[in-house]
């Protein structure tokens, strides 16, 4: 009777060995960082194109623009909206407002609908603010920035470390928070040189 036991134990683990197994091999999706780092990451093979020191401009209906420039672009061979670009640099100049300047190490780069996702050593520079973020995704369809990943906020008072940071391109509201609500923003006092 015992064996019988074992057997069926064994028979037991062994199904849940092959549904984790099934599981993680086919239904599980890796994460959105993961996909972006390849895709950033890739370089160009022989045969693809490649542009040097390029820049591309854009205008809406409301007299907002938007300026990309890069070093290097890659074309994605099997997408020719897609560019990966390195070395770059970008600004959104708001209509009778201050821009928004971003620079980072890569850019994904959407030709038609003007999207981008940046990643590595993220710098963005509006008013009197500077945010830093491993990975930073432009939305012009919902008019929104998101920084993510390592996200840093700088002023000249403070200094905040998050996990996101939203801000709305329109009105340049900025929300930065945390992703697990039980979590808090880190805030830290800049000294200042004891003159005040």
């Amino acid at each position: 009777m015992t064996k019988k036991i074992y057997i069926q134990l064994f028979l037991i683990f062994f199904l849940i060995f092959i549904s984790f197994f099934i599981f993680f091999k086919y239904f599980k999706k890796s994460s959105f960082e993961e996909k972006a780092k390849a895709n950033l990451e890739q370089t160009p093979n022989a045969g693809e194109s490649l542009i040097e020191d390029l820049k591309y401009l854009s205008t809406d209906k409301k007299g907002n623009k938007y300026e990309i420039e890069a070093t290097k672009g890659n074309i994605d061979k099997n997408n020719p909206d897609i560019i990966y670009l390195e070395n770059v640099r970008a600004i959104i100049f708001l209509h009778n407002s201050d821009l928004i300047s971003i620079r980072s190490n890569f850019a994904k780069y959407n030709t038609r609908s003007f999207d981008t996702l940046f990643n590595d050593s993220i710098l963005v520079n509006y008013e009197e603010h500077v945010l830093k973020s491993d990975f930073l995704d432009l939305s012009f369809e919902n008019n929104l920035v998101s920084l993510y990943e390592n996200v840093r906020y700088l002023s000249g008072i403070s200094s905040l470390k998050a996990d996101k940071a939203e801000i709305d391109i329109l009105n340049k509201k900025t929300k930065i928070f945390m992703e697990d609500p039980s979590k808090k923003v880190q805030i830290n006092n800049i000294p200042t040189d004891g003159n005040n």
